[in-house]
């Protein structure tokens, strides 16, 4: 993964407070990744594409995403869901030992990646929010686009990972069950094998890479449904991580379907697959999306 790194006394428009601000793609950083924080692999968040960041006097980085995009989460803690529906979020790090660490952003898939990186062996990353006027600290989440729709996956536009929290909203249950409804235009749903960090679909069928407001989450789907080029689909699904661990979960809309995503405590790089197994258990990935905490 690349980063974009500007430094910050380079000369930017200010806000009313004297805070700088920009657009992603010129994005501000108040240090630099893979700078000896334990955090700097570990905790990362996905920004929209066009989101302004602002850096503010107390070394934290404010965001404001474009129309459309709203942030929900898990309350710090806690199982409670939380959505930011002006999509302004906030991002701080703390060292809990000595020396110290800043947020940085830097280029991701579709938009930009914030995360916390400096001279500190224990770093916590903090995601936060004004909700009810209340500053609310979140345990997981992500931003998604409630303007956009449930549909297949272009396979040459990359997308950031679909996340638990967005299956506990109503609006994203109803527009799941509609998009499953659709594609299967009365056929059977198949039954879907679980392995040891994978799940796999019988003959007929493929695991497609499908955009929920502007996250890939893996479907199953009549194979014959991906009708264009553009759509990716293959006959399992799998996490992976770079170091830690990250599993593939579902969630299930009774009598209808399912859609995955991944959890778990990766440090690293966890990525979310869907490919065709072509030998000896080698999986050929077809689409794949990164997973972030935030």
């Amino acid at each position: 993964m690349g980063f974009v790194l500007i430094l910050t006394n380079s000369c930017k428009k200010k806000d009313d407070n004297n805070n700088n601000t920009t657009l992603t793609g010129q994005v501000p950083v108040l240090t630099t990744p893979n700078s000896g924080c334990d955090c700097d692999c570990g905790d990362r968040g996905w920004i929209p594409l066009n989101s302004k960041i602002q850096v503010n006097k107390n070394n934290s980085i404010s965001i404001q995403a474009p129309t459309g995009w709203i942030y929900i989460g898990y309350k710090k803690g806690t199982t409670q869901l939380l959505k930011a529906t002006s999509g302004g979020t906030s991002v701080s790090c703390t060292c809990n030992t000595t020396g110290s660490c800043l947020p940085f952003t830097g280029t991701g898939p579709g938009g930009s990646t914030s995360g916390c990186a400096g001279n500190c062996t224990n770093c916590t990353m903090t995601q936060s929010a004004i909700i009810g006027g209340t500053n609310v600290n979140f345990e997981s989440g992500g931003y998604i686009n409630i303007a956009d729709r449930v549909d297949f996956a272009n396979k040459d536009i990359p997308l950031p990972a679909a996340f638990k929290a967005m299956f506990d909203l109503p609006e994203v249950k109803k527009a799941l069950k509609d998009f499953i409804d659709k594609t299967y235009a009365g056929l059977p749903f198949p039954k879907v094998t679980q392995g040891n960090d994978f799940i796999s679909v019988p003959d007929g069928y493929s695991l497609a890479a499908v955009s929920i407001f502007g996250r890939a989450a893996m479907v199953p789907v009549p194979t014959i449904s991906l009708k264009t080029t553009a759509a990716a689909g293959g006959g399992t699904a799998s996490c992976s991580c770079t170091q830690g661990t990250c599993t593939l979960e579902s969630t299930t809309i009774p009598f209808i379907g399912s859609a995955s995503y991944c959890t778990g405590s990766c440090s690293g790089t966890c990525t979310l697959s869907s490919g065709a197994i072509i030998a000896n258990g080698v999986v050929d990935a077809l689409y794949s999306a990164i997973s972030f905490r935030f």
